[in-house]
């Protein structure tokens, strides 16, 4: 096995273009709906989605959650009986269709994906429908495959499912890195379509509250918000909230995509993944360590300057971690910044909530609409600077309006005359988890598009099917 030492120089990864997007968040029922949100500088109506009805959970803290009828017809076809279909869990209905739309923003025909080696790469992180059939006995009611599968017992199945819908061959895999996982999920897409093993990916993560459990324990331990607003670097920041969501990009090789003519919305350059180790007193802790990790190992992959970075997604969830994800951020990408060209950093958690295991497929969507309109919205409820974090040696900048997104000139052009508007502009999301488990990915605006010669693409705006 070939190893790599530390510094070692390695020649960048091929770039991994974004070639469609897809997404139900709180208050944002896609893409464009999420940037005007945004721009808006406005928060979501609720914790939840619409696709879930939802009921009073039991803790001070929690959100309302529950599931009713989302969908029911959209498994047809998908590997479930009639009477499942009824029952099946929603995380698997709201990947289903937003998968569908994603590869409708590709100019993707789902049709012609069948028999080829596309993969699926999906996080979650609660299986919080199967707790409910069970607290009600409602799986004893199920055929016994079906509650396993359907019932969101066996996680495998999340992804498993939306293989089979679409008769997929590639790589197929449920990811759980906790509040990291859709991330992840992203960056292993990555890693196989560079490896030739998957010529088109799915990833994304999906999260449904349903049950208050989680709920309940995360407000004993203290980080939920008792205002039911996450405050990112804020000094009245006292928690987060938790909420629905689903998110799923559809990627494919930036030279392939450019040769079969397929609309770029932004390139992923470089991802890592890292664990903290050892590096804290408890596993849950936080370490400056161990995302300093991620974030290098990024930038050497994407062979990029991290000093020419305008624009950060960060985890942001409004707790005591932010002053650690800071740090983090300011030694990694500081070095290098030329004066008066600060890093802007912001967390779309302040509009919509925690997402937890879509939140880091949420923050992407963000930053690529960010690339594409070369604009940074807002970051919400940053009035008084967090005390525990030491702005005076941060070259960084939370945005309290719309910001113009810097391009990604180099140091020595940016100090000599200011930001030059040489190159494209270059963004990155940051994410980790109680696990452990950081992730970083750095990107950059789309290429040019040539002009097109071939046929019309299969439309951006058809009617989704139902599976």
């Amino acid at each position: 096995m070939t190893t790599h030492q530390p510094g070692e120089t390695r020649p960048p990864a091929e770039p991994i273009a974004v070639i469609g997007m897809a997404c139900r968040l709180p208050g944002a029922a896609g893409p464009a709906q999420l940037w005007d949100l945004l721009c808006r500088g406005a928060e979501a109506p609720g914790p939840h989605i619409d696709d879930i009805d939802h009921v009073e959970g039991t803790g001070a803290h929690t959100a309302e959650t529950g599931v009713t009828g989302h969908d029911r017809d959209a498994t047809a076809g998908a590997g479930t009986t009639a009477e499942s279909a009824a029952t099946i869990d929603p995380q698997q209905r709201l990947l289903l269709r937003t998968a569908r739309e994603a590869l409708a923003d590709a100019g993707s025909d789902p049709a012609t994906l069948a028999g080829t080696r596309t993969a699926v790469f999906a996080g979650q992180s609660q299986a919080d429908h199967w707790e409910r059939l069970r607290e009600t006995r409602a799986e004893r009611r199920m055929e016994p495959l079906a509650a396993l599968t359907d019932g969101g017992q066996q996680r495998s199945v999340l992804a498993g499912r939306l293989s089979y819908a679409l008769g997929l061959h590639g790589p197929c895999v449920t990811v759980d890195t906790g509040q990291a996982s859709s991330l992840t999920a992203v960056h292993l897409a990555c890693t196989s379509l560079r490896a030739g093993e998957s010529t088109l990916a799915l990833a994304g993560g999906v999260n449904a509250v349903l049950s208050p459990v989680a709920g309940d324990l995360f407000g004993r331990a203290g980080v939920l918000a008792a205002d039911r607003r996450c405050k990112f670097a804020d000094a009245s920041a006292d928690g987060f909230v938790r909420a629905d969501g689903v998110g799923v990009v559809v990627l494919k090789p930036l030279r392939a995509a450019l040769a079969d003519g397929d609309r770029v919305r932004a390139v992923i350059l470089g991802s890592a993944v890292s664990h903290d180790g050892a590096t804290k007193q408890r596993l849950t802790d936080p370490s400056v360590t161990g995302q300093r990790l991620a974030m290098r190992w990024a930038y050497e992959a994407a062979g990029a300057e991290p000093g020419r970075v305008g624009y950060v997604e960060a985890h942001g969830t409004g707790t005591g971690i932010d002053r650690i994800e800071l740090a983090a951020l300011n030694e990694e990408l500081a070095a290098g910044r030329p004066v008066g060209r600060p890093l802007l950093v912001g967390s779309v958690k302040t509009n919509i909530g925690h997402c937890e295991a879509a939140a880091g497929v949420a923050g992407l969507i963000k930053t690529v609409l960010c690339l594409e309109h070369r604009a940074v919205p807002p970051s919400l409820h940053f009035t008084t600077p967090s005390p525990e974090v030491e702005w005076g040696r941060l070259p960084i900048t939370v945005p309290t309006a719309i910001e113009p997104l810097p391009s990604a000139g180099s140091a020595a052009e940016t100090d000599n005359g200011g930001d030059t508007g040489t190159g494209p502009a270059l963004a990155a999301v940051n994410g980790q988890s109680i696990c452990g488990v950081n992730v970083h990915l750095v990107l950059s605006a789309a290429p040019p598009a040539p002009e097109s010669t071939g046929p019309p693409p299969y439309s951006r705006t058809a009617v989704v099917p139902a599976f």
